[in-house]
């Protein structure tokens, strides 16, 4: 009978010793379970302890001042907007010709009026100058691009004016921005290139576009002069009658033979008998070619806000 007794015993203390590991394995899987549980709540303490040390903290208070504060923001977007609606809706009036014929002979004008001031400034021109409009000199923008060109004369006229006024030697370049029509300032439709004398292409990163917020529309002048002009036509362009911003300024001196080349200022004074002969400046006005690049920006509508359910 004792060696019958011998394997039962055997198989009992091995079902034993596997239930003591199966427990023991159990309770390591728990203490691991418990110690993780206890780290997540370490670090939940330490962010709840981290949120109650925010200035400010989300009380009461706080939400007050936070409320004022933006609604004074908003009172200072609201007056700077108004701020820029003056100047912005000078380039709406007049308003837009109707036809594309009638942009022509609007643009025609434009032209010829630009060369009678410049004749009165004695500033030199080329022979061919259209003053960035030389894409029209036969023929009036597509109807698409009417309203957008006239938009662009009107900022290119005072442009113009206000460097004509500046007196500068001679005028080498006056160039625009592609204009747009509606679709493709709202980034519905894509921009084509266009080629031309009229036209150059801004660097992106001097703009101040803003999509849906801000839109921006490039200008570039070039011409030559002494820097008083440069100075003259960077205040004009400070008095912001258009929101117009310089974004861009190149100098490059120019050779000593132009330089030379400047008119004597005592050519063409009478002889006076018995005087001195008029003296000779010993430093011949310096001159300098420039190429101002700005930018004229519209504020567009604030976005209507969502409505609030």
């Amino acid at each position: 009978m004792k060696p019958r007794r011998r394997p039962l015993r055997f198989v009992a203390v091995v079902a034993w010793l596997a239930l003591a590991g199966l427990g023991g394995w159990q309770g390591h899987e728990q203490r691991l379970a418990a110690r993780r549980a206890l780290a997540v709540l370490a670090q939940q303490e330490q962010e709840r302890d981290w949120l109650a040390r925010l200035s400010p903290a989300p009380s009461a208070d706080n939400a007050a001042a936070l409320a004022a504060d933006l609604a004074a923001t908003e009172k200072t977007i609201a007056a700077r907007r108004a701020t820029l609606a003056g100047p912005a809706r000078r380039m709406l009036d007049p308003a837009p010709p109707a036809r594309s014929l009638d942009a022509w002979f609007e643009l025609a004008t434009y032209v010829e009026r630009m060369r009678a001031l410049a004749a009165q400034a004695q500033v030199a021109l080329k022979p061919d100058e259209r003053f960035g409009f030389a894409a029209h000199t036969n023929e009036g923008p597509g109807e698409a691009l009417v309203s957008a060109v006239h938009r662009q004369r009107i900022v290119m006229q005072w442009l113009v004016e206000s460097l004509l006024e500046s007196r500068p030697r001679a005028l080498l370049a006056v160039q625009r921005q592609p204009p747009r029509t509606a679709e493709q300032r709202a980034g519905r439709e894509p921009v084509a290139a266009i080629d031309g004398p009229d036209y150059f292409t801004p660097d992106p990163r001097l703009s101040l576009r803003v999509p849906g917020l801000v839109e921006g529309e490039a200008f570039r002048l070039e011409f030559t002069g002494q820097t008083a002009a440069l100075r003259a036509f960077l205040t004009a362009m400070a008095s912001f009658q258009f929101p117009v911003i310089v974004r861009n300024l190149e100098v490059e001196p120019l050779a000593a033979e132009a330089a030379a080349a400047a008119p004597d200022p005592y050519a063409g004074l009478p002889a006076v008998p018995g005087a001195p002969p008029a003296p000779v400046p010993i430093v011949r006005p310096s001159l300098s070619k420039f190429a101002v690049t700005l930018e004229c920006v519209e504020i567009l509508p604030a976005p209507t806000p969502p409505p609030t359910t």
